[in-house]
């Protein structure tokens, strides 16, 4: 589920049109160092190539081509010069993001070169051209550079690659919402129809007769079954009786088939709204759960944004978690981070244990207790700011796991201690006006979460 696949690169060449009257063997000649690219590309993507274009009717037939073939991104090649006029207002034209590549088939301009050489190895200047008027047309664009099979500069191709690809997977992302927001929780509220033109995902209400609908279908067989593989998978403690593992499976069934008949990328739900149906016994936190670790993306209290910003990440990262900065531990110069009974078994060896529910009329809850293992880790948040602007707040730090001596928690948490002071990070988080939830995930991934700003037209703030 949500797996980013490899990226789709067009590979688009240019050459001046000139040359294919003076000197028609460049193309012939050319033709291995479009070929090498294309190879070097390949190893992290699925490459399409379009023939060698010199003016705006090639570029706009080969552009029209590679988006119908789900290029994610063009990546613009110059195997000579070639004027900026020839080739821009097709790039204008088209929505997908633009990389220029610029290298040359030799890395050495040097004594003994020929005349030969600097015909083909001129490309350099084309880029410049090119780079130029697009900035005055606003056009945004990477830009790489490096010599052949540099690994520096196809390393940051391919961040650019992935990145547009969970670009294009946003675009044709649902969210499900069960329920409603939670009444009074204003730092994540958004408009929809936003939501989709500003990222792309689709929100799709979940009717709580559907899943309720859904849930009753689950025959005991299917939950015992499901109860089985738990206690193959996870260690379940004696809290957890036969009536309320039973009851949490169906739920986590019922709910699996709701994601799956919707085709839902990502899903969130306020823990009272869904028990506003009778049918549905208790709250959906070890489903929740589960399908946090099978890849589905999820916030808590009907968050939209948190569960776009955890869907980005999820596309990016792999494996994520919905949290929230819940206590500051000033003594230890870290963070608390949990929610009622939500976690994920991916980041470490899982406890099924009751929770007391004290907040409605439900069944006490199966939660999983997730001893987290501790990692290098980076948290990011999705929000609204003035006039309306989307912004990502990201910081790093290490996942500590539990500190021990605290056996009455029944909600699923660990310690997170961040790289920053927690008094300065507390408070250039609260000047930046990040919302109280997040998304968390193992690793440094800044460099790729600044591109991903940068593509999606997002500000944002890397507190240090």
């Amino acid at each position: 589920m949500n797996e980013l696949g490899k990226p789709v690169v067009g590979l688009l060449p240019l050459m001046l049109e000139m040359y294919k009257q003076y000197s028609p063997d460049m193309i012939v000649k050319q033709k291995p160092f479009v070929e090498r690219i294309a190879m070097d590309l390949g190893r992290f993507a699925a490459v399409h190539t379009a023939p060698i274009c010199s003016n705006r009717k090639e570029v706009s037939a080969a552009v029209k081509g590679l988006e119908a073939k789900g290029a994610d991104i063009l990546v613009v090649l110059f195997v000579s010069y070639a004027t900026s006029i020839s080739v821009l207002n097709p790039l204008l034209e088209t929505a997908l993001p633009l990389l220029l590549y610029s290298t040359t088939p030799k890395s050495s301009m040097a004594e003994g070169m020929s005349m030969e050489d600097i015909m083909l190895n001129h490309g350099v200047h084309g880029y410049m051209d090119l780079s130029n008027v697009l900035r005055r047309n606003e056009r945004p664009f990477f830009f790489t550079a490096g010599k052949p099979g540099d690994q520096a500069a196809l390393a940051q191709v391919e961040r650019y690659a992935r990145v547009a690809r969970v670009r294009a997977l946003l675009r044709e992302a649902r969210i499900g919402i069960a329920g409603y927001t939670f009444d009074g929780m204003g730092d994540f509220g958004v408009d929809t129809t936003f939501l989709n033109t500003a990222l792309g995902p689709e929100v799709r209400h979940v009717p709580l007769n559907f899943l309720a609908e859904r849930v009753a279908a689950v025959s005991d067989g299917d939950a015992e079954r499901e109860i089985e593989r738990d206690r193959s998978q996870y260690t379940v403690d004696k809290s957890v009786s036969g009536d309320i593992h039973r009851e949490s499976n169906r739920v986590y069934l019922g709910l699996k088939h709701v994601v799956d008949e919707l085709s839902l990328n990502a899903f969130t739900m306020h823990f009272q709204g869904v028990l506003e149906s009778p049918e549905i016994r208790t709250l959906p936190f070890l489903a929740i759960t589960k399908l946090q670790k099978d890849g589905l993306a999820y916030a808590g209290e009907g968050d939209l944004l948190g569960a776009t910003g955890n869907l980005i990440l999820r596309y990016l990262c792999g494996d994520t978690l919905f949290t929230e900065t819940f206590c500051p531990d000033f003594d230890g110069g870290r963070i608390v981070m949990g929610h009622m009974g939500e976690s994920n078994p991916a980041f470490g060896r899982a406890v099924l244990r009751r929770k007391k529910f004290m907040f409605g009329k439900a069944l006490d809850p199966v939660v999983a207790d997730v001893e987290t293992e501790p990692a290098r880790a980076t948290v990011l948040n999705l929000g609204i700011v003035e006039d309306g602007a989307l912004q990502m707040i990201v910081y790093t730090g290490e996942i500590c796991g539990k500190i021990p001596g605290s056996p009455d928690i029944d909600m699923p948490y660990f310690h997170f201690k961040p790289d920053a002071p927690l008094e300065e990070l507390l408070a250039e988080y609260g000047r930046a006006g990040g919302t109280h939830h997040v998304a968390i995930t193992r690793g440094d991934r800044r460099e790729e979460i600044a591109v991903v700003a940068e593509l999606l037209n997002l500000d944002l703030h890397v507190l240090t």
